[in-house]
């Protein structure tokens, strides 16, 4: 089967073929921000392609969904709780890798409490009333849920003695919670 082909008899084009493609357009839009990263997911859970073509595309699939989200004005929550679904499913796929953009479960974790913005226990204080809240303060607790849902699946590949384990735990007991 020659490069970039599949059993189909399609040409796909591999990740860095499409980012010189997108970038013959000099103002994308969100939509063309989305459909590239939408497609970057599809190859990315392909598993006809070996793992590093399929790393690639986790990386156009980040990439992808930062702009979309730049380009709409969607706030950061929103991104990094499509970047951490990305991530959490290249190092559930792929395996740990410290170090590695993608696949470092540590360096995730950290950046998505970050990320957050508050503090776990200021987190779960304001999910306690969170009903009472006006739409926008509510939707804000909803992105920080959409930011913790994806980690429950790795918290059992970091070691039972990092401490960053029971952080992701405590963490991620929030989530039934939030709205």
């Amino acid at each position: 089967m020659p490069d970039g082909e599949d059993g189909d008899g399609m040409r796909h084009q591999f990740p860095t073929e499409a980012v010189e493609l997108t970038r013959l357009d000099s103002a994308p839009s969100r939509q063309t921000w989305e459909a590239a990263r939408d497609r970057a997911v599809g190859r990315m859970y392909d598993d006809g392609q070996d793992a590093a073509t399929r790393l690639r595309w986790a990386e156009l699939a980040i990439a992808a969904g930062r702009q979309r989200d730049a380009s709409s004005g969607f706030g950061p929550l929103r991104t990094l709780a499509d970047e951490t679904r990305v991530r959490v499913y290249a190092i559930r796929e792929f395996g740990v890798v410290p170090g590695d953009a993608i696949r470092d479960a540590a360096e995730l974790c950290e950046t998505a409490f970050q990320g957050i913005g508050r503090s776990r226990g200021e987190v779960a204080a304001e999910a306690d009333g969170w009903r009472e809240f006006p739409r926008e303060r509510m939707l804000r607790l909803r992105h920080v849920k959409n930011v913790l849902t994806p980690l429950r699946e790795i918290v059992d590949v970091l070691p039972l003695d990092d401490p960053l384990r029971p952080e992701l735990s405590a963490w991620v007991a929030l989530i039934p919670d939030l709205p």
